[in-house]
């Protein structure tokens, strides 16, 4: 198959007069596709006036323009599964989502926990069953919101909360649930300096009771060897790698892809949930530089966990098992975003320079 264009070049344009600028925008922050690539979003930013950024959903030829206000920037996009939606993850820890196939209304929301901030990159979105799910590294806190109403089905500040400190678990801006929504990933970072426990949770995620603080109500039983907290079982694992910025199960929903960086390296492992190992040893993704709090999107294609990568010329999708590379592509600087269908097999760069080009996957 050969190399579709799904936007040009024009179509990423601003409508609004930038002084001694083009008008076409200065980086793209973020990229979000459906499986069929009938669907592609593309977040926009002209760094010089925040106000211009945007969020364009290309169908069918047509580009719809979705504004985020309050001189915003959207660090991570992704469709509901079917399409119909779009949830994007925006800095000062603020939450978009748009119904696309009825009013196209837009959902501001907020992440539970104090502030935010407008210039941290990694802040994420996730997908599965009936819900969506947000963590931001700012307030490491993350949170699963019912898709069809709004309201928080989990909130890790609220469930963790009886903790001790020595015992805390906060989120680190990373996020996955699994395809039916049942179980709930996000990386945590170390407890001490002296410490090297970081690691992942795994928690299965409840049904929650009215006025109940956001605790989770579930089986009470641990998974895989974890613990039961406010009714809800959880499990920590360990992965070796020090910073995550990127998680995904795969489709059974037995095992989570990680890719994320150690002091000098780019690394990956794959965390069997049902027996894991004591002292995992990633595989090093041999990068041009280390990819320190940059949003990354892994994918399954069947048994394989894939991910996108953008270095300084290149964007690189590699196998997170081998470490290898499956395909890599020129990009014209490091102001573009790529992202993998979530089928996996097929690669999306965006570009203010070349627009939008699907790259199928072996």
């Amino acid at each position: 198959m050969s190399v579709r264009r799904l936007a040009a070049p024009e179509d990423l344009e601003t409508p609004h007069p930038l002084p001694a600028r083009s008008s076409v925008p200065q980086r793209i922050t973020a990229v979000a596709v459906t499986t069929d690539l009938s669907r592609t979003a593309i977040a926009t930013a002209a760094p010089w006036f925040r106000e211009y950024t945007e969020v364009l959903v290309v169908a069918d030829g047509a580009v719809t323009r979705l504004a985020v206000p309050d001189r915003r920037r959207v660090h991570d996009l992704l469709f509901d599964p079917d399409g119909s939606a779009l949830t994007a993850m925006v800095s000062g820890n603020a939450i978009h989502r748009w119904a696309l196939d009825d009013t196209g209304e837009r959902w501001p929301l907020g992440m539970p926990g104090s502030g935010g901030s407008r210039d941290l990159p990694l802040a994420q979105v996730a997908v599965g069953g009936r819900s969506f799910a947000t963590a931001n590294a700012f307030t490491q806190n993350v949170v699963v919101w019912d898709a069809q109403t709004r309201s928080v089905r989990q909130d890790i500040h609220a469930t963790f909360k009886d903790l001790a400190y020595d015992d805390r678990v906060v989120g680190e801006g990373t996020v996955a649930l699994s395809a039916d929504g049942s179980r709930l990933a996000f990386s945590r970072p170390r407890r001490s300096f002296m410490t090297k426990d970081e690691g992942v949770v795994v928690l299965a995620i409840g049904h929650v009771r009215e006025n109940d603080g956001g605790q989770a109500i579930g089986s009470g039983q641990g998974i895989d060897g974890g613990q039961a907290i406010g009714g809800g079982a959880y499990a920590e694992h360990r992965t070796g790698i020090s910073w995550v910025n990127g998680l995904a199960f795969r489709p059974d929903g037995a095992a989570l892809a990680v890719v994320g960086a150690r002091p000098d390296q780019t690394v990956a492992t794959v965390v069997e949930l049902n027996d894991p190992a004591n002292d995992p040893e990633p595989v090093v993704l041999p990068t041009d530089q280390r990819l320190d709090r940059i949003n990354l999107r892994p994918v399954w294609c069947g048994a394989e966990p894939r991910v996108p990568i953008v270095d300084r010329t290149r964007a690189t999708v590699w196998n997170l098992t081998s470490g290898s590379t499956i395909l890599s592509v020129d990009v014209p600087g490091p102001r573009i975003a790529a992202t993998l269908t979530p089928d996996g097999r097929t690669l999306v760069i965006a570009s203010p320079d070349d627009g939008v080009h699907a790259h199928p996957l072996p």
